[in-house]
């Protein structure tokens, strides 16, 4: 029998069911059961309450694009503080700190309430985070951007219960323990990046970076070059967040402001700092992590965050996903131009001292050395000035005010013609951002292009002046380069400035008929309060929409955009003159896409010495992260370049450090150039004695005997992004690369055919020059390369995989061995094989004891 029910009972039931129904209505719609959707390229976005959003592509065979944990946004009220002196940027940010998080940041409880399908690319999610005080809004809307890649920006909408503001947003999603993470621009001290906290700010590099003493030296003594200017582990002359995983994943954070990238650190929760009095030390170090999966937590100076992100399937088997993705990438970041095929024919000296100098050196080195001389690198075109110091030995730094010194280089555009009719020999210059007022200087000038910049109104402005004055006074903001030097920075996010600078360019420097130009600096915007950018058309809105800013002028919305502005400023320059194919344009700054404006990227400046920081070891993971990110053609200076004079200690170049620089750089440059350093009389140079002559012909040789193959690689980065120079993990078992990580004795592979082992400490060891050393070969993982074996270069000798081989390290026979496959090949070794013939009689000329006593 139903029950009955009395009226009164009724009455009672439909207000009980009317109280639910209200306050059902007021309650965020929870979903627990699986909520999805599929756009139109087949990407399936799935979402859960209890496990978060997962984010796969059929059409790449369920490739997980994205997983997150069920809290996968956290907002905070943590913003940076970033202060610089002379490009040394020092920067904290407490928006990774737990005290600054809304609503119970990692522990809030986020829901869901609508999963909307707005487009056939593009769908909207929105929800809550609450916790016990306070709850806040949230939006993700994800779009399609290429066949395997998705676009996430999320918003934190509202807060109740607090009246504090967002600043910064988090997100975070999950990676499985075994993904190893690359690129993220320039990271010179240490190898996978699993572990690591990487800030993504262009700055100075830094000198010693953690090595010392020089390090504690400079950071300790802000006087010297700036506060900061040791730099840390962590400093970097790139802005790119940009990366690759070993799983086939990429990621690119879009938008200028500074971001943290914590890759699995254990320290989110904990405010990031990364300054003079508290740098990130070589103890901090990426570690490999023993615990299962972890997270990537990307957080970002403003109340939106957005990021794009990919996973590439192999084409086959035996294609590393590292590869894959880097394809994926670059196709989208975009890759660098083609190199001139003029820079794979030999050397390019470095040399300052003027045209009588210059050709005595060139007249040499083609006659009597037989030196393959490409070109010649002439930093000191626009004149030298000294700086004071130890032992009254000055430094040589440069005028900058674009146009040939009157006295070092008198007539510098028919003799730039001269040197290449009558030598075969190119030329290339020196530019940068700067302009420094010339009027004291005591070689005279033509124009004093500072002045017209200061009336033109060129320059980054003081702010604090130009509001005084109430727009009147357009004072210059003013940056230090050391004792006595002081510039105006170009402000290139005014059109009109860059429109005259390029002008500029191409009658000043260009009209000389030279091949290429350092193009140097791009990191020194400063982020102050008294630092005014014009911004008459740089800053687009979609930028601004970014940062949830619409301030144009505020220079935080510029500053990690410089480096890409700049590079392309002068790429143009090289297509109104319609010579790309002919110019060579290095830059050490970058952003993450200013690949398609820069085709040739320069590690910057290392020490002069072997240390894992700042010499000669940053060079591989410097190379290596760099062409993860999308820059795979790059070089170093051979040599190196920052000479320290201390009355503690000093830093000069050897002639063993300057060929074993040389034999490195034959193998992971692009482009063969070297450079006299920052105090070049203290600096053994290629061209000092005839030992040097000998050891770098040598090294010069060898580099071109290399071409036929670097040619191959080159067209695999211009096809497919690949870079040249690669880490050992991508073909070996990890542990071959882990165990490098304490000693920094970085192995690399230049290609997928050559693994080389370099020699570090040349003057740590006794007649190294003479010695055997030991080469552990590491065991290859695919399975096409089951049953290949090792040819060492130089004896033609092979060896197993897994072997350690005994082989010779004399001056000049760096360890490296052919992946020898069986496959007839010989058409890219037929010149190497013959530099090797030829050079067991050139070995007699390398003075073994000479070399180790200088």
């Amino acid at each position: 029998m139903l029950p009955s029910f009395k009226p009164a009972g009724l009455a009672m039931l439909a207000l009980a069911w009317l109280s639910a129904a209200t306050l059902a209505a007021q309650l965020p719609l929870i979903r627990s059961e699986p909520t999805s959707l599929t756009l139109s390229n087949g990407i399936i976005i799935a979402y859960n309450s209890s496990t978060g959003l997962v984010i796969t592509n059929p059409t790449q065979h369920n490739e997980t694009i994205l997983r997150t944990p069920s809290t996968f946004l956290i907002a905070s009220t943590g913003t940076p503080v970033i202060s610089d002196s002379s490009g040394n940027f020092e920067l904290t940010t407490n928006a990774t700190n737990s005290s600054t998080f809304i609503c119970g940041g990692p522990n809030a409880t986020q829901s869901l309430q609508s999963l909307e399908k707005v487009s056939d690319t593009r769908a909207v999610l929105s929800g809550k985070l609450s916790s016990e005080a306070c709850e806040a809004g949230w939006k993700l809307v994800i779009s399609t951007i290429q066949g395997e890649a998705v676009r996430l920006s999320a918003t934190i909408t509202s807060t109740q219960g607090t009246e504090e503001k967002v600043k910064s947003v988090s997100l975070r999603y999950t990676s499985n323990s075994e993904e190893q993470f690359w690129g993220l621009g320039s990271q010179p001290s240490f190898m996978g990046l699993r572990g690591a906290r990487v800030p993504i700010w262009t700055r100075e590099g830094g000198v010693g970076r953690g090595d010392q003493p020089v390090t504690g030296y400079l950071n300790g003594n802000g006087s010297i070059s700036g506060t900061f200017a040791g730099g840390s582990v962590l400093t970097t002359y790139t802005a790119i967040g940009s990366w690759t995983t070993t799983e086939g994943r990429w990621g690119v954070i879009r938008g200028p402001r500074l971001a943290v990238v914590d890759l699995d650190s254990g320290s989110f929760g904990t405010s990031f700092s990364d300054t003079a009095k508290s740098p990130v030390s070589a103890s901090d170090l990426p570690k490999a992590s023993s615990f299962g999966d972890g997270f990537v937590t990307i957080t970002y100076d403003a109340p939106i965050v957005t990021l794009d992100l990919g996973c590439a399937r192999p084409k086959s088997n035996e294609e590393p996903p590292l590869l894959s993705a880097i394809t994926s990438l670059t196709s989208y970041t975009g890759r660098q131009p083609r190199l001139p095929t003029w820079t794979q024919a030999g050397s390019i000296l470095g040399i300052q001292g003027g045209q009588t100098k210059v050709e005595s050196i060139i007249r040499n080195a083609t006659t009597l050395q037989r030196l393959p001389l490409a070109a010649v690198w002439l930093q000191d075109w626009c004149g030298t000035r000294l700086q004071p110091g130890a032992y009254d030995i000055p430094l040589s730094r440069l005028w900058w005010n674009w146009e040939p010194d009157q006295k070092l280089y008198p007539t510098w555009g028919d003799w730039v013609t001269h040197l290449n009719t009558s030598y075969g020999v190119r030329t290339l210059s020196y530019v940068n951002t700067f302009l420094a007022n010339v009027s004291a200087k005591p070689t005279g000038f033509e124009r004093n292009l500072y002045k017209e910049a200061v009336e033109g109104g060129r320059f980054v402005l003081n702010r604090t002046v130009l509001e005084e004055s109430q727009g009147e006074e357009r004072v210059p903001w003013t940056i230090t380069s050391g004792p006595g030097i002081d510039a105006g920075l170009l402000d290139l996010s005014n059109e009109t400035t860059r429109s005259w600078f390029k002008q500029l360019v191409k009658e000043q420097i260009f009209s000389a008929n030279i091949s290429g130009a350092m193009q140097d600096f791009g990191e020194y915007l400063s982020t102050a309060s008294d630092v005014y950018i014009s911004t008459s058309g740089n800053i687009s809105s979609q930028e601004l929409d970014l940062v949830g800013d619409d301030d144009v002028t505020k220079p935080t919305n510029f500053h990690n955009q410089y480096p890409t502005s700049w590079a392309q400023l002068l790429y143009e320059v090289s297509e109104d003159l319609n010579r790309t194919s002919e110019i060579v344009g290095f830059h050490r700054s970058a952003s993450t896409f200013s690949a398609p404006h820069t085709n040739l990227f320069w590690v910057g400046d290392q020490n002069i010495d072997f240390s894992r920081h700042d010499g000669l070891r940053s060079v591989i993971p410097s190379t290596i992260h760099m062409g993860l990110s999308g820059f795979g053609i790059s070089h170093s200076d051979i040599g190196g370049y920052t000479n320290t004079l201390s009355t503690n200690f000093n830093i000069t170049r050897s002639k063993a450090l300057l060929g074993r620089w040389g034999e490195v750089g034959a193998f992971t440059s692009a482009v063969f150039r070297t450079h006299e350093g920052n105090i070049p009389s203290v600096n053994q140079q290629a061209y000092s004695d005839d030992d040097t002559w000998a050891y770098h012909r040598h090294n010069t040789g060898l580099f071109v005997a290399l071409a036929a193959y670097r040619k191959v690689l080159m067209e695999e980065y211009y096809d497919r992004g690949w870079p040249l120079v690669r880490p050992t993990e991508l073909y070996a078992e990890a542990q071959q690369s882990a165990d490098q990580d304490q000693s920094g004795n970085w192995t690399f592979f230049l290609g997928d055919k050559l693994f080389v082992a370099p020699i570090y400490d040349a003057e740590n060891r006794v007649n190294l020059g003479e010695q055997n050393v030991t080469v552990t070969l590491p065991k290859l993982k695919y399975a096409q390369q089951e049953g290949v074996k090792y040819r060492h270069i130089w004896t033609n000798q092979t060896f197993a995989q897994g072997d350690v081989a005994q082989v010779k390290a004399a001056f000049g026979h760096i360890p490296a061995f052919i992946v020898d496959d069986g496959d007839k090949e010989d058409e890219i070794w037929t010149k190497l094989n013959s530099f090797v013939q030829e050079s067991f009689a050139e070995e007699n000329q390398l003075n073994l004891t000479s070399i180790l006593a200088n």
